[in-house]
């Protein structure tokens, strides 16, 4: 068994994972323009060993209280929403530069050099935009601080980062992978069948998701701004500063400005992948550490700041060797649910919604048992409004920037 069905079935996360694990390199994803990764298995050279299928996030996860990958938790309290955690945290590098460099304080970022300064990693992988393709986001190893700077700042942008775990199977080392709830989520489960994977990969470091888009989203955004998508040349999302804004440039030089989030509009959220609306981990559960943008009023004003979940041991020692990098408040379960208010509704009430409604369209329905998802008249309400706003913005978008 392959991961076609699960592809056929409208259930890809295009996290890459299936790739990524391949024995024979039977299963690809082709970057497309339009919703960002094609999956190809060739049955020819298919085994149909089943790794692919094994770790692929796509059906669903286990979230019950004895779940096989709450191990790694070691008894943290359990909380809907925020999943499992062990410490809560307000945070921001303490460098100045680096936290007005970043997305939200430069939290991450600051994380990750430090795992490669005291050795506790080799390698990182992290996320960037191609240089050959700034419309595509990949995986990259970073192997210097100075390579983990490179990546910062959020990506508005599908990414199968976990195509990366070939590489890791082939080239021994200790690595952390900075990826989105999915990624964290089909490496989990490619861990499960793959000692060296267990082995090399020794630290995650999730980020927030609301929802993701597909490459479109910017090349619409291109368009509106007078540029043309195939001549871009770079394209940033976030950043500097917070909470900073997206820029582009193409090929002559041409650079336009949008300030964050008045771009991320109707037409913008049209384009998300299918599968992310019903998605309900947005705060990367499975990570040993999670971060993601506070959005509290108290921090309006602020070069950023970021909600900081530690998960596991692993992530524990983590934050005790970045400690002389970073500035950490405690916080409260119910500061960092409202500082997600926006990502709750998403993640809770309309996804409940829009699960509902792929139910009753008879298509399949991804399976998260443990988590609370039924859905009350409200949340179907939210999901039908949910799906016409999609499809409605969609089309008049597509008229208007018709590839």
């Amino acid at each position: 068994m392959n991961v076609q069905r699960v592809y056929d079935d409208g259930l890809c996360m295009q996290c890459g994972t299936c790739e990524g694990v391949c024995p024979t390199g039977s299963v690809s994803l082709q970057w497309d323009l339009r919703v960002g990764h094609l999956l190809h298995v060739d049955e020819q050279s298919c085994t149909d060993c089943g790794r692919c299928h094994d770790a692929c996030p796509g059906p669903g996860l286990d979230f019950l209280p004895d779940a096989w990958w709450r191990e790694r938790n070691q008894g943290a309290p359990f909380e809907d929403f925020l999943g499992p955690w062990r410490h809560l945290w307000f945070g921001w590098s303490a460098d100045p530069e680096v936290r007005y460099a970043g997305a939200s304080g430069g939290v991450a970022t600051t994380l990750m050099q430090t795992a490669l300064e005291t050795r506790a990693v080799d390698a990182v992988v992290a996320v960037r935009m191609s240089a050959a393709n700034p419309l595509e986001a990949e995986g990259v190893i970073c192997r210097s601080p100075e390579e983990v700077a490179g990546c910062r700042g959020s990506k508005y942008n599908v990414a199968a980062i976990n195509t990366v775990l070939r590489r890791i199977l082939d080239e021994p080392g200790r690595y952390a992978v900075v990826g989105l709830p999915c990624h964290v989520q089909g490496l989990r489960l490619a861990q499960r069948r793959s000692k060296r994977l267990r082995e090399r990969v020794v630290l995650t470091l999730g980020i927030f998701c609301g929802l993701t888009a597909e490459p479109q989203a910017t090349a619409v955004l291109a368009r509106q701004a007078g540029l043309d998508p195939a001549e871009l040349r770079d394209v940033s999302y976030r950043g500097p500063g917070w909470p900073g804004g997206m820029r582009l440039a193409d090929r002559l030089g041409t650079v336009r400005r949008r300030a964050y989030p008045d771009y991320i509009d109707r037409g913008f959220m049209a384009h998300v992948p299918p599968r992310c609306r019903v998605c309900p981990d947005a705060l990367a559960e499975l990570a040993d550490v999670s971060v993601g943008d506070a959005w509290l009023e108290r921090f309006t004003g602020s070069d950023g700041v970021s909600d900081v979940i530690a998960r596991t041991p692993a992530g524990e020692r983590l934050l005790e060797d970045a400690a002389g990098s970073l500035v950490l408040q405690p916080a409260s379960p119910e500061e960092m649910v409202a500082s997600q208010k926006e990502t709750y509704r998403v993640k809770r009430d309309v996804c409940r919604g829009r699960l509902w409604l792929r139910s009753r369209a008879g298509r399949p329905v991804p399976t998260y048992p443990g988590l609370k998802l039924s859905a009350s008249a409200g949340d179907r309400a939210r999901g039908v409004d949910d799906a016409v706003q999609e499809r409605l913005f969609r089309f008049l978008v597509d008229r208007r920037y018709p590839d």
